[in-house]
């Protein structure tokens, strides 16, 4: 009986199949299991993932490229291993302190803030909510026919129920991923009965991120806390948040440093704790992508964590709040085979993107709702991972001392250049913030969280993605370019070492395999020579505000437009008025120093500079020799007179032994002159190798333990060049 039904059975589905197959050819396979798609040579040699109607890819994109090992032998042009370590742990806090500090990236010193405040005059401030220049806005998709009442009645809560007199700080820690609002409502509000994002949502917080608390308002029964995170200010529902006894307890929660070894750092895109019937406050909490939690020490680990034990557990503190609001110190267990880090991980370009894969295909959230991301909260979040705090937005985020510029390449130099590039370098257009991932058949390619966009082929079809997508940079925005036409800025999060090798690179080595640069192969020769790069577009990149590299005694300082000396701008935009008498500028011999406004005449010895004009741009280039006075003549009319004092850096053997030998005890302290001889100490000077312990830094001082007579090898890098020395 058995074996008559399995023949028929058999034979039942061998007749469906059949079926199957003619429907197919009856009504076109390719309609049926995906539409056509034109090939690019990748897709035609490895074959497109999207035939297989298993992974829905933009068109040059194959299912295989959608993990992150695809992309490991895809980025040999900046010449950087793709396991070496792009950037120290000193470098890591370097770069931090800068954006903390920098005023365009908008980012707050959390621990440094004033302790007490006027919260009177900040409730004032906050009670007249800014009303958007809208025809409507929508509540939780219905419509607020009256906005100044809407907007208006949560004014009279902010006044009637916030913090009044001299205040003080209260400090708080995420309990539960969270937004930051501008407005103290829990309405959804948008600008359509169907917006896709929440208008008001301006940011948000992961577990255990601090929050400075300094208002608070009641609306329609709900408590909302205003204050400050690390990159932005707004209200958070006070059920989201603890409140620590005191600011040691709240810096003792959160506060981690590039090497700290004591924390634990979610790699993957979330993570859901177990549910426990015995622990409610732990209980299936989301841990999303980048939140960072401590480590319970070995001896402190209980015997059991609710019904639970530790075994092929990672142990974390983990933020709870009690009946009151107050910061509960709780213990929760995150299963081992998640995808986690133990301390920072180590900054490579192999690291970024296997991070930043981890949440390929996940939907995007404006400023951070739904638990989500929005494009510049992705790329902050891949680098929050390795320890490094970027800024808020797409355009705070482009940190001058790392930066690029594209905004005056051709797409075939953008191409060039990018692929000089590192992977995880962050490229930019206005409104967006993209992760290079490597170059396949002389296309960029690039992840990032993303909103709408149009496929590189076809019509110009906008699609609302709303997801992380891996797209390469020909696909197109509303109005038909691509992205890599709309691309501006690149920004590489890597040491000023690896910074000045690609630059170097963009600047003088030619491309790979010694084919030209997209430029030079349409350079035509002009009186028998052919365009420098300069001319040809891809050393021209436009300075940014504060990327000064002067000697502390200069009154007019420099700026590189690619970290390199042979690439200096002199500008004489903020001398008007600045009451200074006497110009002056120290500068490497070698140096080529560019006017960044046109020039009609330069005027200088020839044993203090060559001089040559650029055709194109109108601008004067000085080729410095020595020093010597030089008259600049500039197109506006304006005439200035700059001292110039050409150094030639080396190490300082004879000085530096003559004085080793007179300080044979107590502590030596050298600096940068003392070294290399040299008054420009803008750069950085690096201990390489101390065996036996006898230097430390003070900025730009080494000081040597004298009583320790091992030998200590420092370098000073100043933009492209290095000079190094040992001391004996």
């Amino acid at each position: 009986m058995r074996t008559v039904f399995k023949k028929h059975f058999l034979t039942v589905l061998l007749l469906q199949f059949t079926l199957f197959l003619f429907s197919m050819r009856a009504y076109g396979a390719e309609e049926v299991i995906y539409r056509s798609v034109e090939k690019t040579q990748a897709t035609e040699e490895k074959g497109d993932a999207r035939i297989s109607g298993v992974v829905e890819t933009p068109a040059g994109v194959t299912e295989e490229m959608g993990e992150y090992g695809y992309w490991c032998d895809k980025n040999k042009g900046s010449g950087i291993g793709i396991d070496e370590v792009l950037i120290s742990e000193n470098g890591i806090r370097d770069l931090n302190r800068i954006m903390l500090e920098g005023e365009t990236g908008k980012m707050y010193d959390l621990a440094g803030l004033n302790e007490s405040y006027d919260a009177g005059a900040l409730r004032d401030q906050l009670k007249d909510p800014a009303i958007p220049n809208k025809p409507a806005i929508y509540a939780d998709g219905e419509l607020i026919g009256d906005c100044q009442a809407y907007y208006g009645a949560i004014g009279k809560a902010i006044e009637e129920t916030g913090y009044t007199g001299v205040s003080s700080n209260q400090y708080a820690l995420a309990v539960r991923r969270t937004t930051m609002l501008s407005l103290p409502t829990s309405h959804y509000i948008g600008y359509s009965e169907t917006d896709t994002d929440n208008e008001i949502v301006s940011s948000a917080l992961n577990v255990n991120e601090p929050f400075v608390i300094r208002q608070m308002a009641t609306v329609s029964g709900n408590t909302f806390y205003w204050g400050y995170s690390d990159i932005c200010t707004g209200w958070v529902d006070s059920k989201d948040l603890a409140i620590c006894a005191s600011k040691d307890e709240w810096l003792d929660a959160w506060k981690t440093e590039p090497g700290d070894s004591d924390l634990l750092v979610v790699t993957e895109n979330c993570i859901t704790l177990e549910p426990s019937y015995y622990q409610e406050n732990i209980s299936e909490v989301k841990l999303t992508f980048a939140t960072i939690l401590k480590l319970v020490p070995e001896k402190e680990i209980p015997r059991s964590v609710g019904e639970r034990g530790p075994w092929n557990n990672y142990v974390v503190y983990l933020p709870t709040r009690d009946d009151s609001g107050k910061y509960v110190k709780s213990i929760a267990l995150i299963s081992q085979h998640y995808d986690v880090s133990t301390g920072f991980p180590e900054m490579t370009q192999s690291e970024i993107l296997r991070v930043a894969f981890n949440n390929l295909g996940d939907r995007y959230g404006w400023g951070g709702m739904l638990d989500s991301m929005d494009c510049s909260l992705f790329t902050r979040n891949v680098y929050k991972c390795f320890g490094l705090f970027l800024p808020r937005n797409t355009n705070w985020q482009l940190t001058p001392e790392r930066l690029i510029s594209l905004s005056d390449m051709s797409d075939e130099d953008k191409l060039y250049a990018i692929r000089k590039m590192p992977a995880g370098t962050c490229l930019y257009f206005s409104g967006h913030t993209m992760i290079y991932t490597g170059t396949v058949d002389n296309m960029g390619y690039v992840i990032s969280d993303t909103g709408s966009v149009s496929d590189s082929d076809g019509e110009v079809d906008i699609r609302s993605m709303y997801s992380i997508i891996l797209s390469p940079l020909s696909v197109r925005r509303r109005n038909g370019s691509t992205w890599l036409s709309n691309l501006h800025s690149a920004v590489l999060p890597i040491s000023g070492e690896y910074f000045a090798l690609v630059s170097e690179n963009l600047a003088e080595k030619g491309p790979e395999e010694g084919e030209k640069t997209p430029s030079e192969n349409s350079a035509e020769k002009e009186n028998g020579e052919e365009k420098t790069p300069s001319e040809n577009g891809i050393r021209k990149v436009p300075v940014m505000s504060g990327q000064s590299y002067p000697a502390s005694s200069d009154t007019l300082p420099l700026d590189t437009f690619l970290g390199n000396i042979k690439n200096l701008f002199i500008s004489f935009a903020n001398v008007e008025g600045a009451g200074v008498e006497k110009l002056s500028v120290t500068c490497i011999k070698g140096s080529k120093i560019t006017t960044k406004e046109k020039a009609d005449s330069v005027e200088c010895d020839k044993k203090t500079a060559g001089i040559r004009y650029d055709k194109v741009s109108g601008t004067a280039v000085l080729s410095m020799k020595s020093s010597g006075t030089v008259t600049f003549n500039m197109a506006d009319g304006k005439k200035y007179t700059v001292e110039f004092t050409v150094e030639k850096p080396k190490p300082r053997k004879a000085e530096v032994k003559e004085l080793l030998s007179k300080n044979s005890e107590g502590n030596l302290s050298l600096g940068v002159y003392d070294l290399f001889g040299t008054n420009i100490d803008s750069g950085s000077l690096q201990i390489v190798k101390d065996i036996g312990g006898a230097a430390s830094l003070s900025g730009n001082t080494i000081v040597l333990d004298r009583e320790k007579k091992t030998p200590v090898k420092v370098r000073y890098d100043y933009l492209n060049k290095k000079y190094s020395i040992k001391l004996k």
